[in-house]
């Protein structure tokens, strides 16, 4: 595939770098607030905004959006309502909730608000009750006390110090008889010996509890993450790949002399013609990495594994310094037959002659096939890599590699099992 771009690097030192290095280094889904805030400031310049709705290009624009919107809403009904955006964070509805009847006096509001210092963003307590209490000046007991009453917070479960606590936290939601809700608790607090209660008369009711009950607590307050923009299509079209920049949702700049003639009115008009050439400029270095990708990883764009490579190498190909290519890079996606990527996923180190990028789909594959009863421990999917590529590696990569695919550890994906066995 070769390159036919009108912009080269050698243009570059021309060009304003204080202007190129923010525009290279910003996302799709920013460059219309970027892009404002320099015209804004540029009289000669006037845009139309890639978001909106008005004719030409920039309805367009507006229909690549609701697409982009639509390709991210497949989640349940369910899904939805937990993580929509709350209007206050998971911090000032606790803080809100601090008060009489459940917290009357001053030295337990102020320990409840110790406590919700040291919950995490997903509900969870993690503090330590001794130092909750030398902090407060009370003795551990009483801590403990008034961390118990946030099983009466909202949201339910929220303060616990762990699921198995979360989840008995939030039964005080439910109006329950006391059979169902000694099976409750039980089934809990043993819940790795579930078997055990699969026969229970009561266990259909039991189950449509648990079904209700949230993992963590504080997940409708936790941060939803914004909708991906690929910055680039590739798709294989009659036996070649074909790179599409995603134009829609560029802003429509044009460039107009203003009435005066002076320095101030020469320097912005040279700033406005400069930022159109700059625009053009991010769309081919994102184009010539396209190419370079496809070329280094052809093997993945044909349905195989990413290999080694790094940002030098592309950097080497296309004459740029290695720091260009990492602001080019920067929040950028691209989307493929597979799905949406960052590029920075394409930048893979290795050990050995093996790319961790394919360490990490050998052990998701592991995980797909493994047996629900027993789930493969780190320990064991440490062996199995070690084998299968013919390379030593510390288990901790393991452990960090099954993070970073958002996998979790052996003994939560035992929990998960076994519930979905109810």
């Amino acid at each position: 595939m070769k390159q036919n771009l009108s912009l080269k690097q050698k243009q570059l030192p021309r060009l304003s770098m204080q202007t190129w290095l923010p525009l290279l280094q910003c996302s799709l889904s920013d460059l219309d607030k970027h892009i404002q805030v320099i015209t804004n400031e540029n009289p000669c310049l006037e845009t139309k905004s890639g978001f909106e709705v008005s004719e030409g290009s920039s309805e367009r624009s507006h229909r690549a959006y609701i697409d982009s919107q639509n390709r991210v809403s497949n989640a349940s009904s369910d899904e939805i309502e937990w993580m929509s955006v709350s209007s206050e964070s998971l911090y000032e509805k606790l803080d809100y909730q601090i008060c009489a009847p459940l917290f009357p006096t001053p030295i337990s509001q102020k320990i409840a608000h110790q406590i919700i210092f040291y919950i995490n963003d997903e509900g969870y307590f993690e503090g330590d009750i001794n130092e909750v209490a030398k902090q407060c000046e009370v003795d551990a007991y009483k801590v403990e006390q008034v961390r118990q009453r946030f099983a009466y917070l909202e949201p339910a479960g929220v303060g616990a110090a762990d699921y198995k606590e979360s989840f008995l936290f939030q039964l005080n939601e439910f109006d329950l008889d006391e059979e169902l809700s000694i099976l409750l608790s039980s089934l809990i607090l043993q819940f790795e010996q579930i078997e055990k209660f699969l026969n229970h008369p009561r266990i259909s009711d039991a189950k449509e509890v648990l079904k209700h009950l949230r993992n963590p607590p504080a997940i409708a307050y936790m941060e939803q993450e914004i909708p991906i923009l690929p910055d680039m299509f590739i798709e294989y079209k009659k036996d070649e790949f074909v790179i599409k920049i995603n134009h829609d949702f560029y802003p429509d700049l044009s460039v107009t002399q203003v009435d005066k003639y002076d320095n101030f009115a020469k320097q912005k008009f040279k700033e406005a013609r400069e930022l159109v050439k700059l625009l053009d400029l991010r769309k081919a270095t994102l184009y010539n990495i396209g190419i370079v990708l496809i070329e280094k990883q052809y093997s993945f764009f044909m349905g195989g594994e990413l290999k080694p490579l790094k940002l030098q190498d592309v950097a080497d190909e296309l004459g740029f310094n290695e720091s260009t290519i990492s602001r080019a890079i920067s929040d950028k996606y691209l989307e493929c037959e597979f799905g949406v990527y960052a590029f920075k996923d394409f930048f893979s180190n290795s050990i050995g002659d093996v790319s961790t990028s394919e360490i990490k789909h050998f052990i998701q594959r592991l995980v797909e096939n493994e047996d629900k009863q027993k789930p493969h421990s780190d320990k064991y999917l440490h062996e199995k890599v070690e084998e299968r590529f013919h390379i030593q590696m510390v288990r901790r990569s393991i452990a960090k590699y099954r993070q970073e695919m958002d996998i979790a550890s052996y003994k939560e994906r035992a929990f998960l099992y076994r519930l979905s066995t109810l």
